[in-house]
């Protein structure tokens, strides 16, 4: 590990991540803080299902199978089901109800997707994130997926100039853990998922 900052030091982390899948970031990170006894709630904004409602199921019954894996409990996961093809359109509906749910857990850190405009779902929730942390006056954290458009993709790293303030190197072991956390996720092979394992040696 390396760039040591204050993100280590809090009690009560909440992940707000945009679909079911997108902890796969961060998973060998939250699997650390919970092992190490911190408190962890993720909330999913979508249930991803932009392909119809037994999509948006399945997928959630995926994340938990994923959130198992990484030492989460069922009852600290918690899906907003915002349809995934109004999400923004529904942008101010989604703060409320993403700030109204979080503001009850009282976390004294978020954790999020980076604004990259990348994937607009994710920069939607990145600004939920913000606009929540600013209100509950608690840090955010920020990470990133990927930016650039297909051909010339970029993953696991930040647009520059922002600069890495922490970066968690993964062990052999742990790449081996994340393609587990990734293989939970059944219903996303077969084309993107592809892309984020050839990521992983990164």
């Amino acid at each position: 590990m390396k760039g040591e900052n204050q993100i280590l030091n809090f009690t009560h982390y909440v992940f707000i991540f945009a679909h079911p899948d997108e902890e796969i970031y961060t998973c060998n990170f939250m699997a650390d803080l919970a092992r190490g006894g911190k408190l962890l709630d993720v909330v999913y904004v979508t249930s991803g299902d932009y392909h119809g409602k037994e999509m948006g199921e399945l997928r959630e019954q995926e994340a938990l199978e994923a959130m198992k894996l990484i030492g989460i409990p069922e009852d600290k996961v918690h899906f907003l089901r915002i349809p995934e093809r109004e999400l923004i359109n529904r942008l101010q509906g989604t703060l409320t109800l993403a700030l109204d749910s979080i503001l009850v857990l009282k976390p004294d850190c978020i954790i999020s997707h980076d604004f990259e405009g990348g994937h607009n779902h994710h920069d939607a929730v990145s600004f939920c994130a913000s606009k929540i942390s600013e209100k509950l006056d608690v840090p955010l954290y920020v990470f990133p997926a990927y930016y650039g458009w297909p051909e010339q993709r970029f993953f696991n790293q930040f647009i520059p100039p922002r600069k890495v303030t922490y970066t968690h190197e993964l062990a052999p072991e742990q790449k081996n853990f994340k393609m587990k956390v990734m293989s939970a996720h059944k219903s996303q092979w077969g084309g993107f998922m592809e892309a984020i394992e050839q990521s992983n040696d990164q």
